[in-house]
């Protein structure tokens, strides 16, 4: 008995998953992660949302925990479109070990910074002057994270939201992950206008 197959047809994938399928280098902006599909997430999303318009008692981070896979990139990068088109986001840094940069506290002032100053190019001068001071690189991360970010966010006087995802995917062999979380609690009691979105496993 001989048997024919019928003629293959392709359908034209999902834009989501067509995404996933591409080989996308990872950045520090997201761009290897995809925002929620519809209907999904919902609960988390509301509870997220809720926090960042509490205005009566503003809690300063917001820190989503779960296991490997869950969604959390997917959440952060879902908020981080909500939050760019509401005109909130100050800034994001998506942590990878994918590669060297993305898995590295190296940039990480200076992209919060460069954000800043695309808000507010006045803010420019200031942020360059600091990173151009003779002793810069002798700086602790808390220090740069005061001087390029913090000071500046203060002169421009508004309400931001910093989204940080995948904590656990910073690399702290020389203790980078630890300093950069020192330097975010220590803004909770100086700065509640900035507002930060952190994501990470629970260990």
């Amino acid at each position: 008995m001989v048997c024919t197959l019928t003629k293959p047809r392709y359908l034209p994938l999902p834009p989501y998953l067509a995404h996933q399928l591409r080989k996308v280098l990872p950045n520090v902006y997201g761009v290897q992660h995809v925002p929620c599909l519809s209907g999904t997430r919902e609960k988390t999303l509301a509870a997220i949302s809720e926090w960042a318009n509490e205005k009566t008692d503003p809690k300063p981070i917001f820190l989503l925990l779960d296991v490997a896979g869950s969604g959390k990139s997917t959440v952060a990068k879902h908020m981080a479109n909500q939050w760019t088109r509401e005109g909130r986001l100050l800034a994001r840094f998506f942590f990878s070990r994918d590669t060297k940069t993305t898995m590295s506290t190296d940039d990480f002032c200076s992209t919060v910074a460069n954000a800043l100053i695309s808000r507010d190019p006045e803010l420019k001068p200031p942020v360059k002057a600091f990173e151009e001071l003779p002793d810069f690189g002798l700086f602790s991360f808390e220090e740069k994270f005061n001087g390029l970010v913090i000071s500046p966010l203060e002169k421009l006087n508004r309400d931001a939201i910093l989204i940080i995802d995948a904590l656990d995917e910073c690399d702290n062999e020389n203790g980078s992950c630890d300093e950069l979380l020192n330097a975010l609690h220590g803004q909770q009691a100086s700065t509640p206008r900035l507002r930060i979105l952190a994501t990470g496993r629970p260990e």
